[in-house]
Parts: structure tokens; C-alpha cells; sequence
């Protein structure tokens, strides 16, 4: 388990999606980006899977396709969400290296009990991208509460994200400005 929490403008989503390139050009991963509510690939993390992808100069690795990556090691990157399936359809996910769930503060207990049995291959990966809403969410009482002993967690802030863009410094000094 790989856990990363805290405010909006931290960076964990691009930390993550850097390290997906970075896993997928080192060797084979076939991996699955998972929200629990996912109506089309718009609302993943796709777009910003493919802006990593350009930055990092790393186009020679993938094919990206309307619906998935491809990667020239013979790995796939598929995006999902989790409301939609069962307990039988999430079984297609079984042999997966690599789960991201990102805006994991939206995912129901149902949803990860099924998720965590699944992703079970030896060597395999959970990542959790998050901004905590009540310590009562499945994914804080997982990875904050009493996280399990292989786990790395992580609470990330703007404060931390040296790349924080001008115009949401700008946005930080107003609102602490009209509501400390």
C-alpha cells in the first residue's frame, strides 16, 4: 500500500502519475486507475497520465489509445470505476500489478473490500491519492487509522508542492486572507 493525503495543490495526483510512467517504462506493469464513481474517461486520470507521458519525453514507451495506454514492454493502463462492478466483475482486475484509486476519500467500504482481495498478485501495488473529508472514510480508516504494516503513507499539503502554480499561491494568500 502506497497512501498519499492532505489539501488540494500537494501534488499527490502528479506524484503518482510520474511514478505510473516511470513504472511502466522500467518493466511490464499492467495497471487499472480506479474511482469510485468513473462515467467516462474525462473525469480519470488519463489526461494527466498522457501530460506526463509528454513532459517526461517518454512517448517512445506507450501508445496511448482512446480507451487505455499501451506500453512497449506489452503492459496496458486501463481506468475504471469501482460503483460499477461486483464482486464477480472485479475478478477481470485478478493479475494486476498496480491499483491507483485516486479521490479515494469518495470510496465506499464495499468498494474497497472488494478492490483489496483482488489486487493480490506477488509483487502487486495498491496506491491511494486522497483529500480526507471525515476520519470515518474507508480509506482513512485503512491507511491513517491503522494502517497495515507494509504500508507507506503520506500527508502532503501545498506547503510541500515546490511546483505549485503562481495562480494557486494567489488563491492560497486570499483565502487566508478573508478566512484564516
Amino acid at each position: 500500500y502506497k497512501g498519499a493525503f492532505g489539501g488540494r495543490g500537494s501534488g499527490k495526483s502528479h506524484f503518482f502519475a510520474e511514478l505510473m510512467v516511470e513504472e511502466n517504462i522500467r518493466a511490464k506493469r499492467d495497471c487499472v486507475c480506479l474511482r469510485e464513481v468513473q462515467k467516462s474517461l474525462e473525469f480519470s486520470v488519463k489526461k494527466l497520465l498522457e501530460q506526463k507521458i509528454e513532459a517526461m519525453n517518454a512517448g517512445a514507451y506507450f501508445e496511448v489509445q482512446d480507451k487505455r495506454i499501451l506500453t512497449k514492454r506489452g503492459g496496458h493502463v486501463i481506468f475504471e470505476g469501482l460503483q460499477n462492478h461486483t464482486a464477480d466483475s472485479i475478478k477481470s482486475l485478478e493479475g494486476f500489478d498496480l491499483a491507483w484509486v485516486e479521490e479515494a476519500q469518495s470510496l465506499s467500504q464495499r468498494s474497497l473490500d472488494i478492490l483489496r482481495p483482488t489486487i493480490r498478485k506477488d509483487g502487486s501495488e495498491m496506491w491511494f491519492s486522497w483529500n480526507p473529508n471525515h476520519e470515518s472514510d474507508p480509506v482513512d480508516a485503512l491507511l491513517r487509522n491503522n494502517p497495515p504494516n507494509d504500508a507507506i503513507v503520506v500527508q502532503a499539503n501545498y506547503r510541500d508542492n515546490p511546483w505549485l502554480p503562481q495562480v494557486l499561491r494567489d488563491e492560497v494568500a486570499y483565502d487566508q486572507k478573508r478566512d484564516p
